[in-house]
């Protein structure tokens, strides 16, 4: 009876293994808006605490139909059609799409090598990282010198030049 009552605690204790690595899985998930963005910022965030994160030194966003500039508290009050907006981080221009108050796009590229890591994605991936680091991280997208990963409602790009991420995009469907 002792027998029986160890294997039941050893099996529970598998059991249980088990299920916390299935769900501390570190898998990517295309349908988690919070998987698309980088430094915190993600796509469906307010564009109030998107710019509370990223502290640009400078910002403008202006509505791309009718050029009509909007500040940021008028925007996250849902103002704008279809606003884009330039930020400067230190060197870096990164641009933000937003509709309803809400980011909707997120694009960044040509950032100085020596600026690299201070732009990261949820996953950990680095502007300048490898092909592989990006697979590594994301797992197999489609595309060669352009890799995609796509949800439902949103997708990932990112663009390979030597081997290396030389830009990403986020953008929601």
């Amino acid at each position: 009876m002792n027998l029986i009552h160890s294997f039941r605690i050893v099996a529970i204790v598998m059991l249980v293994a088990v299920l916390l690595q299935a769900c501390s899985s570190n898998a990517f998930d295309a349908e988690n808006p919070k998987e698309y963005g980088i430094n915190g910022v993600y796509l469906g965030q307010n564009i109030k605490e998107a710019m509370d994160i990223l502290k640009p030194t400078k910002a403008d966003f202006m509505d791309m139909v009718s050029r009509q500039t909007y500040t940021v508290d008028q925007m996250a009050q849902g103002a704008g059609e279809a606003v884009m907006g330039m930020l400067l981080l230190d060197r870096t221009q990164l641009i933000l799409k937003v509709n309803a108050g809400k980011v909707v796009s997120i694009m960044l590229g040509g950032v100085p090598q020596e600026d690299a890591q201070k732009f990261k994605t949820a996953r950990g991936l680095t502007m300048y990282d490898s092909a592989e680091q990006l697979k590594k991280l994301y797992g197999e997208g489609t595309g060669d010198k352009e890799i995609v990963y796509q949800g439902k409602q949103y997708k990932a790009n990112f663009g390979i030049a030597e081997n290396k991420v030389a830009w990403m995009r986020f953008d929601s469907l």
